[in-house]
């Protein structure tokens, strides 16, 4: 026969312990101090601890989970607050898990200071296009000469800007 062992009780770091009690439609900061795998240890003001009944189920949200909880033991805290144990029944919020695709395949994503080079790319073709290509199609249309007098009063203007000339 396997005997059960009680829970390990592991201490809440200082920058985590933010929570909150809900209380019939109400909600109550509570600092969680200790947490196990089945319960928490949670500490509250005093004038707020009357409310709360040992075996009165309430819910408790903790680091974005919702748990459906049951008051197993009261006792005082330090300095007019009361320490609750709190007996996890049920989590009622799971974690939000992203699947992947069903190519199988994740999305990479840039890490800082890394840029997509789809834009620049595309930006040289345009140009290219736009330089080479379009006057060679502009002379069956009639409009190589507009073209090349465009292209070429643009490069002068943008020559005479950078040189200062």
């Amino acid at each position: 026969m396997i005997d059960a062992t009680p829970s390990y009780r592991c201490k809440v770091s200082a920058g985590n312990t933010r929570g909150s009690l809900r209380l019939g439609m109400r909600r109550f900061r509570v600092e969680v101090l200790e947490m196990s795998r089945d319960s928490f240890c949670v500490r509250l003001p005093a004038a707020i601890a009357k409310k709360v009944v040992v075996g009165k189920k309430s819910k408790l949200m903790y680091q974005e989970m919702l748990w459906s909880v049951l008051c197993t033991n009261k006792w005082i805290g330090e300095s007019n607050h009361v320490d609750l144990e709190l007996k996890q029944l049920d989590e009622l919020i799971s974690p939000k898990l992203k699947r992947a695709p069903l190519s199988g395949k994740s999305t990479q994503v840039a890490a800082i200071g890394q840029t997509d080079p789809t834009l620049p790319v595309a930006m040289l073709g345009a140009f290219v296009l736009a330089i080479l290509i379009m006057p060679a199609w502009g002379g069956q249309w009639g409009t190589s000469d507009r073209l090349c007098a465009l292209v070429s009063s643009t490069w002068s203007l943008l020559s005479g800007l950078v040189t200062g000339k």
